[in-house]
């Protein structure tokens, strides 16, 4: 096992010792953003989001005897980080992202669920510091947190919004009651001289980003803040730059089968981020289920040659951090009609092929990764 995985897998949450703050944190080595674990030393990040209901009907109900059958198979496939929606006993046992869902405007969300909240409304202000303060406190103490993340896909972009839900983040705002904080804050922007949809979503982030930023370092100061999941292409420019002061990691969704070099050449070149890759996959039919989540491939081994393409394209861009596959067990999602696939079938057995893909790509980026330090 390499150094960089050993330094926090091997030790599974136990007597950690790092810098200052005893936190992950971040460092350039040799011209590369570098994760840190709290020992110092480099961290290649590789996981696995969405463990959560891992055998319904294994180790009856032992969430310690799951957990543990799920670290053993990860670390044993080359992933280091428990992703967002983990259970609590693996993030004891692996480094991990804590998620936090503080706003219904999620991409993914039906319309009975979505909306967008009046953000310019106190009330609404301090529900959220509440949430952050309830989501951090379970986090404390835990020396195998790697940082936070805030809302999951969240849909940002005017023109998608207006095709998908009828309305947007400003439109909502702007139709708001005349003595609503959002349509006051609204109709004082049009008093300044504005015009633009977009310069008003401007506001919208700066306003939300200071609650979620301000907060989450009050709650944890030097912390890692990983920021909204933004789903790839729904993150506006000014939404972003907004963000930006409060968030040390640039968190994107990617989509496709390949990496997209000169979109994430761009993207770093524009925000200045360690940009990490915090979900994404590419699936294949199976007998049972001709329909899959993500990127089809035709078959279990083009979708683990893809899998090996796309991290060793991704890891040779000095700027992204790490890498978070999509989803550990097949799962039906029956609001969509599609299976969400993982690594492994309903019944818990491995899809070999795309394990020894998985396994041997990881191993390769480890590789490649430390040969490239100083």
């Amino acid at each position: 096992m390499c150094a960089c995985l050993a330094s926090s897998m091997d030790a599974r949450g136990a007597g950690l010792k790092g810098n200052a703050a005893g936190l992950f944190h971040l460092e350039k080595n040799n011209g590369r953003d570098c994760l840190m674990d709290p020992a110092g030393k480099p961290f290649l990040s590789l996981g696995v989001n969405h463990v959560q209901n891992i055998f319904p009907h294994s180790f009856s109900g032992d969430r310690e005897k799951e957990c543990d059958a799920v670290f053993k198979n990860l670390t044993s496939w080359g992933f280091n980080t428990a992703g967002y929606g983990s259970p609590a006993p693996l993030t004891r046992m692996m480094p991990y992202l804590a998620p936090m869902y503080l706003t219904k405007n999620a991409n993914y969300m039906p319309d009975s669920e979505f909306y967008y909240p009046d953000i310019f409304d106190p009330a609404v202000q301090e529900e959220i510091r509440n949430v952050i303060g309830y989501e951090v406190g379970k986090q404390l103490g835990n020396p195998n947190l790697i940082g936070y993340y805030w809302t999951d896909t969240p849909q940002w972009d005017l023109e998608r919004a207006r095709k998908k839900r009828g309305t947007d983040w400003v439109s909502t705002l702007r139709e708001m009651p005349a003595d609503a904080p959002g349509k006051m804050r609204y109709e004082q922007f049009l008093k300044e001289g504005g015009t633009l949809d977009e310069d008003f979503l401007r506001l919208i982030a700066r306003e939300l980003y200071k609650v979620l930023g301000e907060e989450t370092r009050r709650r944890h100061p030097d912390a890692l803040i990983f920021g909204e999941r933004y789903l790839i292409n729904d993150h506006p420019n000014c939404v972003v730059e907004e963000a930006l002061p409060y968030i040390d990691v640039l968190s994107i969704q990617p989509g496709g089968a390949e990496f997209n070099g000169d979109f994430f050449d761009r993207l770093h070149a524009r925000f200045k981020k360690p940009i990490l890759l915090c979900d994404h996959q590419c699936s294949f039919p199976t007998p049972e289920y001709s329909k899959t989540m993500w990127q089809q491939m035709e078959n279990e081994e083009a979708a683990g040659q893809a899998y090996a393409r796309y991290l060793r394209d991704a890891f040779d861009k000095s700027y992204i951090i790490g890498y978070q596959r999509c989803q550990y067990i097949d799962r039906f999602a029956e609001h969509r009609d599609v299976l969400k696939q993982g690594m492994l079938r309903e019944d818990g057995t491995p899809y070999m092929t795309l394990v020894r893909h998985i396994s041997e790509a990881n191993t390769e980026a480890i590789n490649r990764f430390m040969k490239h330090l100083k």
